[in-house]
């Protein structure tokens, strides 16, 4: 069966913050978001299990942002993050005409590899973005500290 991606009401997305906290390090600023008008957020589910979420930033001028997007660890690799990302790029043509960006860690180079086979292109730079964790953490011997922001430009 294939996954169901739906939108769910900011008032009712706290069953979420489990998921998304692996794409956050507190979760004030994942509820943040929650609060937010310009922020959507979508629950994934096969079989109508969870398997991920995403919150997506879509402000009246561009571009649209994921604020976070986060598979279960025990569904990552199957293929269900490309799902979600394929259901974030056609609300992104339901809803816009232009770009959605999303960051990332310069530390996380599974998802460094990951947003480009999506089809989403080196941006920018966010330096320092990750200063307020402390202390710092590190992945595959890396320090966390800014930001890498891919885009995606429909029709390119």
């Amino acid at each position: 069966m294939s996954l169901i991606t739906e939108l769910v009401p900011n008032a009712e997305a706290e069953f979420l913050l489990p998921v998304l906290a692996d794409a956050e390090e507190g979760e004030e600023r994942i509820r943040a978001t929650f609060s937010d008008p310009a922020c959507a957020i979508y629950a994934s589910r096969l079989d109508g299990r969870l398997v991920g979420a995403a919150v997506v930033s879509w402000p009246e001028h561009e571009p649209a942002e994921i604020i976070y997007i986060a598979v279960v660890p025990a569904c990552r690799g199957r293929g269900y993050g490309k799902q979600i990302i394929n259901f974030l790029l056609e609300e992104l043509r339901r809803r816009h005409s232009g770009s959605l960006l999303v960051g990332t860690a310069n530390s996380s180079l599974e998802n460094i590899a990951f947003y480009q086979k999506c089809g989403f292109r080196m941006f920018e730079v966010r330096r320092d973005y990750f200063s307020y964790i402390q202390p710092p953490l590190a992945e595959h011997g890396i320090v966390l500290q800014d930001m890498l922001v891919f885009r995606y430009d429909l029709g390119k």
